[in-house]
């Protein structure tokens, strides 16, 4: 493109790039996450490439990059002076090149990365949350699932587009696991609409991160259990960390519940 040495040179000296690793450059702006990607020698992919398309998933500590297994001289993702160790904080999947951006697998790549390092709870939150921003389609979704072993293939094929956050397919699939009846996203009225009904009458609610410190949200909620309870649902409502750190104890409630007769479960 008719850059000199001397040109790059000071182009690294005035901020406007970054050398990336050698012979290689990026924009300053780029995102941390994607130049530590190209500073190993792949893209982002699995958990990473998730997270790069605003997929739901739980944080992790390390990046997961998608290299071609004829790759050679893999960098440490924040030092290119540094060869790639199992102290790096990388892990890395070995695979011929796939279809994806400069910096990324595609979402669908991604996805299926994930069924090698995450639990299928969490891939199909994630799946759910591509699903609902239309970057995949179900049908191909199932078509990918296809040479996977069958009783995984089963549990990943529970996805739901109509999901609306990571707490809400965690607490479906969980429920599910145990055996439950459940509906996600239904309108039991005019204007009210809950996030999962476990049999005919059992209402679950999962809140998000930011619902406690909105009191006008947390007053929102009371008029809506209150309507809930005159119409005849029982309403049980959990928080983001009950849901993603204590789950034992949601689950308990939600059977204790079902054990009362709550759910009116149909048999």
């Amino acid at each position: 493109m008719g850059w000199t040495g001397r040109a790059l040179a000071a182009a690294v000296h005035r901020g406007t790039i970054v050398r990336v690793r050698q012979g290689w450059y990026a924009s300053a702006f780029e995102s941390a996450d994607n130049l530590a990607a190209w500073r190993v020698g792949g893209r982002l992919t699995c958990v990473s490439g998730a997270t790069f398309f605003g997929l739901s998933t739980r944080s992790t500590r390390l990046i997961h990059i998608a290299v071609p297994p004829t790759a050679s001289r893999l960098r440490d993702p924040s030092d290119m002076r540094c060869r790639l160790t199992s102290k790096s904080g990388a892990v890395i999947h070995w695979r011929p090149p796939r279809a994806g951006g400069a910096f990324v697998e595609s979402p669908l790549t991604c996805l299926l990365d994930m069924c090698q390092c995450e639990s299928p709870e969490f891939v199909v939150a994630a799946v759910d949350s591509a699903l609902h921003a239309g970057l995949i389609s179900r049908g191909a979704w199932h078509s990918a699932l296809a040479d996977l072993p069958l009783k995984l293939r089963l549990q990943l094929a529970d996805v739901d587009g109509r999901s609306e956050s990571i707490i809400e397919s965690l607490s479906r699939f969980r429920c599910r696991a145990v055996g439950l009846r459940v509906r996600i996203q239904v309108t039991l009225a005019p204007g009210l609409r809950v996030d999962l009904v476990i049999g005919e009458t059992l209402v679950v609610e999962v809140d998000g991160r930011e619902h406690h410190s909105d009191p006008a949200a947390f007053e929102r909620d009371r008029i809506r259990d209150a309507r809930l309870t005159a119409l005849g649902y029982r309403v049980l409502r959990f928080s983001y960390s009950q849901v993603m750190h204590n789950w034992p104890s949601v689950e308990a409630a939600i059977l204790a519940a079902v054990g009362h007769g709550d759910h009116r479960l149909h048999a």
